[in-house]
Formats: structure tokens, C-alpha cells, sequence
């Protein structure tokens, strides 16, 4: 519970039904960025069958398909191929392909890389659910800035959730929606906002008209992190809506969540997808000026 914060407020009331509305907006937006993100599954040991252990998203540029996602969670397959579900209950696809990442921590591994991030080029036949899917380049948001404050989903698939039977997958993504910290929360937590992007996820939520814990999202590192264009998180007196449609754009791929402590706040962290585009023309010099 929240030490100070009464629910029957009617103040406390007002401010609710007001993240509610725009939290409406924000989920009734087309789910353009959500839809690419997909479960990547894997063996665990001493086991044949196939576990969910992180989340990736989709990309296309110029005709070479690519799945972003977190180090940490390509270090758990090793030289194995990418299996993937559309988390449609589909059969699972194998990709083979090469992978780009961000330079190893001191542990000799990414457990400890702070960037923690990979982008896998495949390399094998694409089916058409993954084409469909499929990100370009106009989906991605490279600005390190957001003036208007709007809400940001985290999108990916909690392996708590999901399941395989044979070679189908039965996932269901979630969103965690908030907002980004400002530059004090970012500082807190020793992050750079020129290669992060962290939004807020505190122990304590509301549901259900009371406190409870906040859910552990773990298997969505490697997922989306999303801005929803023109939906602003708060808005005041002076507040005009904007004719122009929100729409869904990718900041960044989830890396890690902290938790509250020792006046530190909570919350789900992002490698801007910036990072993951420098890896591409790194390793595919000229793709992204042919693309554009």
C-alpha cells in the first residue's frame, strides 16, 4: 500500500479517471509496433522442451529481415538457430542467420553489459507471418526527446504466461503502459538518456479498487518499448487535443526491470532502437542509405 495516498480522494478520484482516458486512447490505437513483437523460445537444461525465454521484434530494410532483441537473451541460444512463435498458437519457425551485438561486459558475457544489445540478420526462407509483421524503418523513433510527455508501452510476451505443446506456441503479450522518468529518475538510476529510455514501474499498482504488487514481467527483455504519438500521459486545464491521429512508434528493446529501493524508483529499461540501427549499417554498410 501507499503510504499517503488515499484511493477515495475524490482528487485522487479525478486524476485516475484521467490516466484512465488516456490510457483508452493509447490501447485503442492501431497496434502496428505491438503486432511485431513476437516469443523466441529455447531449451533449458536438462530438458528437451521448448520454454519461452525472451521476446524479439520484427524488422525489414530494403528486402533483409532482421529480429531485434536483448544480448542476454541471444547469449541463452548460443550458435543454435532462432526459433520463433507468432504467439498465435502457430507452429514455431526456425530461422538461421548471423548476429550483430554490442561489445561483451567484463564477465566475458552481456549479463553485465549495460547496452544489451543484439540484432539477429536471418538468413533462411521468411514466412509470410513474419513478413506481415514486419517493421520498416517509418515505424522507428530516433528522437531522444519526447516534449509532449506521452504514454509509453512496454510490449512483450511474460514467460510465466506462455507455453509450448509439440512445436506450437501459446503466448499472450502484454503491455505495461506508464510514463518515461525525467531526468532526476534517470540520474537515480545511472542511466544516459542518449542510449536508455526508462519509464516508471512501481512495486505498488492499483487494481481492483486496492494496492497489490506489481506483476514480474519476466520473458519481455528482448520486446518493445513504445510511444504512443499525440497521447500525452498528463494533460492540464490548458490541453488541446491534436487532429492528428496517435499512432504506435519504437523507441527502444526492452533490456531489464528494477525494482523500488533505497529511493531509487522502479522501472522498465530500454536500449534506443538507435543502438540496434548502428549495429545494421555497422555490419551492413550501405543497406539503410539504399533503403532510404
Amino acid at each position: 500500500m501507499k503510504v499517503g495516498i488515499d484511493l477515495k480522494d475524490p482528487r485522487m478520484k479525478f486524476a485516475r479517471a484521467i490516466l484512465q482516458m488516456q490510457a483508452e486512447k493509447a490501447l485503442s490505437t492501431p497496434q502496428r509496433i505491438e503486432s511485431a513483437v513476437l516469443p523466441i523460445y529455447h531449451t533449458k537444461k536438462l530438458s528437451p522442451k521448448l520454454e519461452q525465454i525472451g521476446s524479439g521484434v520484427a524488422l525489414q530494410i530494403n528486402g533483409e529481415y532482421f529480429v531485434l532483441s536483448a544480448s542476454h537473451v541471444f547469449d541463452a541460444i548460443g550458435h543454435y538457430a532462432l526459433c520463433i512463435g507468432t504467439g498465435r498458437g502457430e507452429l514455431l519457425t526456425q530461422f538461421l542467420g548471423d548476429r550483430f551485438s554490442s561489445r561483451r561486459g567484463p564477465s566475458g558475457t552481456h549479463a553485465d553489459d549495460p547496452v544489451d544489445a543484439s540484432v539477429y540478420h536471418i538468413q533462411s526462407i521468411v514466412p509470410d507471418s513474419f513478413k506481415d509483421v514486419a517493421l520498416t524503418l517509418a515505424d522507428l523513433d530516433l528522437s531522444h526527446t519526447d516534449e509532449l510527455g506521452c504514454i509509453h508501452m512496454a510490449a512483450g510476451f511474460r514467460a510465466k504466461i506462455s507455453n509450448t505443446i509439440g512445436n506450437q506456441a501459446n503466448s499472450k503479450r502484454e503491455c505495461f503502459l506508464s510514463r518515461e522518468l525525467d531526468e532526476t529518475g534517470y540520474q537515480a538510476l545511472n542511466l544516459s538518456r542518449e542510449t536508455h529510455i526508462a519509464i516508471a514501474y512501481e512495486n505498488q499498482i492499483i487494481k481492483e479498487e486496492r494496492w497489490q504488487t506489481s506483476p514480474t514481467p519476466k520473458g519481455i527483455s528482448g520486446g518493445a518499448m513504445i510511444r504512443v504519438t499525440e497521447v500525452p500521459m498528463v494533460i492540464g486545464p490548458d490541453y488541446v487535443p491534436s487532429n492528428i491521429p496517435p499512432k504506435q512508434v519504437l523507441r527502444g528493446i526492452t533490456i531489464e526491470q528494477r525494482r523500488e529501493r533505497h529511493r531509487r524508483p522502479g522501472a522498465i529499461i530500454a536500449t534506443r532502437v538507435g543502438v540496434h540501427i548502428g549495429l545494421i549499417n555497422r555490419f551492413l554498410p550501405g543497406l539503410i542509405t539504399s533503403a532510404q
